[in-house]
């Protein structure tokens, strides 16, 4: 891959050390484990650490062996890795999904099998004969010159990989052969792929909602006994008429304190606890409920953190002809208190829309210009005048003076919350620094070209001042981690194939190889995919990252199994491989990915739409804290939600629309039945109300018959 190696011996050291720490916490785990047997949950069960004994064990012997025989046929330690990574407890559960949705597709995926080997063997009874060549030298029956071979070639054409080149010879001969390979496209890739990726997908969200309403089962008990063990049995408080049990401020305080111990960090500072308590006590009775406690749970998991807005420039300026001047020219002049940086949603930036905002703005779009020019003349290799490189430096020093300016207008604890100022600090000091290596220590020119697309990064910036973009942009962000277990599943399943794909193929894909010199066909030396290997880790994985998102790749596949001699062991295991890396990743992993990706994006834009965000006791009372902090205080108080919470919070959204649907058609069904019902009750009154006229018009009849 190129990447650098470092020597054994130091390799050889640090996985040693890395193995010692894993170990010494998996004995602190089992001592914590035993040590509170029988109390609530477990975090880790016996097998799990049984299992990360056997595989720390596995990967100290691994490491000596190497460092005495430094060319292994056989590497362990990514095989330790994934062992070691399966035990942790939200991997295991990510795992078990994988595991139980693999066995959904067991049906369909029958079929599928079925309708391929149905398909090849109609195929190789039609084209095997045909050996005659086609108008471009190509022979009729390539790919089906045998049953196995028209087995590949329709496997391989159902993964839509080698279309339309696998019909070409054929089609090219007798266009009617048309009539065999769309029956087969239709069933193959237009409706088995689409039920597989319909049947994983629905499969994966029975076990995430599952695993949701069983966590959420779990953490109400848990705030049960929680709030039983801290209330205040002695004193109540009555609320709407209604006498009830409460927690009191001084319990409060001392859950939060013992909390900072065990997670060693302060969950809540000191000051605030009280902002925490006062935002979830509603009626200001110094005590909460067990509705408020519930609340209180959730505010744990929220950082709350508080920043001095302004600078010290600012301050000193305050009052003078300089400050007045500073503030015209960092505030837009809107009402309403200053939020700083990052004011909360819906509340108008006093900076964005400021002069200086505005000349920064009309900085960034002729640097945008100034680009464009410089990229032309570099695409037309036109020489670029001397001054050109002045330019490139005044505009790197503009940058140095926004953010000078913005550190004299807010503190560097404010300045820093944002990871926009964050990246225009780092972007705007190296380019400062490279401009000063130009001005006085005649710096290579070459760095002008990695200088370039660093300002050209700091650029984009400028999209956000598209609301669109941004809002588009944050979806996205909140979609990445919301997904975040379905990416650890797809992860790890290209990790253990790529390991495992070292061991059979590393370091023999090449042009010098006996198995593979005398075979001239191999796509895979004519399109130049060498790189494409297994020689290690990070090319394993680049190659099976390509396989998945085009669901298969015949040249890698071929070549591999070119390798050996068909019908023999090693074939087989090849076939194996490759055929169960089809069905872990493009058929379970990447399809749950893709749909679940989908609905959560357009959960999260409907929930991040301002019509349908719903503002609670919890959320007035911050804000009224945050317009106090920063109206008479001068400070910012800033509330981040734990990524966790957040994921629930899209998860029970996504999952009680499922509900409410599924109420909805029950509704509708109860109504049909209940129509049907009325309907049938009708029938039978009209049908009785027929009995009846029929009866006595037959006794008339009768009494006719007797006059």
């Amino acid at each position: 891959s190129g990447i650098p190696f470092l020597p054994l011996g130091v390799t050889v050291m640090i996985e040693c050390a890395l193995l010692g720490i894993i170990l010494a916490r998996v004995i602190l785990s089992s001592r914590l484990h035993s040590h509170f047997r029988g109390v609530g949950e477990s975090y880790l069960s016996n097998q799990d650490m049984i299992i990360d004994y056997v595989m720390v064990l596995l990967g100290f012997c691994g490491a000596f062996y190497t460092g005495f025989f430094p060319k292994p046929s056989f590497h362990i330690a990514p095989f330790v890795r994934f062992g070691l990574a399966v035990t942790i407890p939200w991997v295991h559960k990510v795992i078990g999904s994988f595991l139980r949705v693999s066995k959904s597709i067991l049906t369909v995926g029958l079929f599928q099998i079925g309708t391929i080997v149905i398909a090849a063997w109609v195929a190789a009874m039609i084209f095997d004969d045909q050996d005659q060549k086609d108008i471009y030298g190509m022979p009729v029956n390539q790919g089906f010159e045998s049953f196995g071979n028209s087995v590949y070639t329709m496997f391989a054409a159902q993964t839509t990989a080698t279309l339309p080149d696998a019909m070409v010879p054929t089609y090219h001969n007798n266009k009617l052969v048309l009539l065999f390979w769309m029956p087969f496209y239709l069933l193959g890739v237009c409706i088995f792929a689409q039920v597989i990726l319909a049947t994983v997908y629905e499969e994966y969200q029975k076990e995430v909602e599952g695993g949701m309403k069983e966590g959420h089962k779990v953490r109400e008990q848990g705030i049960e006994l929680a709030f039983t063990y801290l209330k205040d049995s002695e004193n109540k408080i009555i609320k709407n008429g209604e006498e009830l049990e409460v927690v009191r401020y001084e319990n409060f305080a001392e859950v939060v304190k013992l909390m900072s111990m065990v997670e060693q960090k302060e969950v809540l500072s000191s000051e605030l606890i009280r902002i925490c308590f006062d935002a979830l006590d509603d009626d200001k009775s110094d005590a909460i409920c067990r509705s408020e406690f519930a609340d209180m749970c959730e505010m744990l998991q929220t950082a709350l953190i508080i920043t001095k807005r302004d600078s010290i420039v600012k301050e000193h300026l305050q009052g003078t002809a300089y400050g007045r001047l500073l503030e015209r020219t960092m505030s837009n002049g809107s009402e309403g208190p200053d939020f700083g940086v990052c004011p909360p949603d819906g509340v108008e930036s006093k900076f964005i829309g400021s002069p200086f905002d505005i000349c920064m703005n009309m900085v960034l779009g002729m640097n945008v210009a100034w680009l464009i020019l410089q990229s032309v003349f570099d695409l037309n290799d036109i020489p670029e005048p001397s001054w050109f490189s002045k330019v490139d430096l005044t505009f790197s020093f503009l940058y140095v003076f926004e953010v000078s300016v913005k550190l004299c207008w807010w503190s560097w604890q404010e300045y820093w919350t944002s990871s926009d100022n964050r990246f225009d600090f780092v972007t705007s000091l190296i380019l400062a620094v490279a401009a000063l290596a130009f001005l006085f220590f005649d710096a290579p020119r070459d760095w002008l070209r990695y200088l370039n697309l660093l300002r050209l990064i700091r650029l984009l910036k400028a999209l956000n001042n598209i609301p669109e973009y941004e809002r588009i942009m944050q979806i996205v962000m909140r979609m990445i981690t919301t997904c975040g277990d379905v990416l650890v599943m797809n992860f790890l399943v290209v990790y253990i194939w790529a390991a495992w794909g070292q061991q059979l193929f590393g370091g023999l894909l090449v042009k010098d190889n006996p198995a593979l010199k005398e075979q001239d066909d191999l796509d895979y030396f004519d399109s130049h995919f060498q790189v494409y290997n297994f020689n290690d880790m990070v090319l394993g994985m680049v190659t099976l990252f390509f396989v998945t998102i085009t669901q298969w790749n015949n040249q890698v596949t071929c070549v591999c199994l070119a390798l050996h001699e068909h019908f023999t062991f090693s074939w087989f295991l090849t076939c194996t491989y490759w055929i169960s890396y089809y069905i872990a990743s493009p058929l379970i992993a990447f399809n749950v990915f893709t749909a679940f990706s989908i609905d959560i994006f357009i959960k999260l834009e409907e929930m991040l739409d301002p019509k349908n965000q719903k503002e609670g006791e919890i959320s007035k009372n911050l804000k009224g804290l945050q317009n106090d902090m920063a109206e008479n205080q001068g400070l910012v108080l800033r509330i981040q939600e734990d990524a966790a919470l957040r994921r629930e919070r899209v998860f029970q959204a996504f999952f009680e629309d499922d509900d409410d649907d599924s109420d909805e058609d029950g509704a509708d069904d109860a109504d049909e039945k209940s129509s049907m019902e009325d309907g049938d009750d009708k029938a039978d009154g009209d049908d009785k109300a027929d009995g009846d006229d029929k009866a006595e018009g037959d006794d008339k009849s009768d009494t006719g018959d007797k006059v």
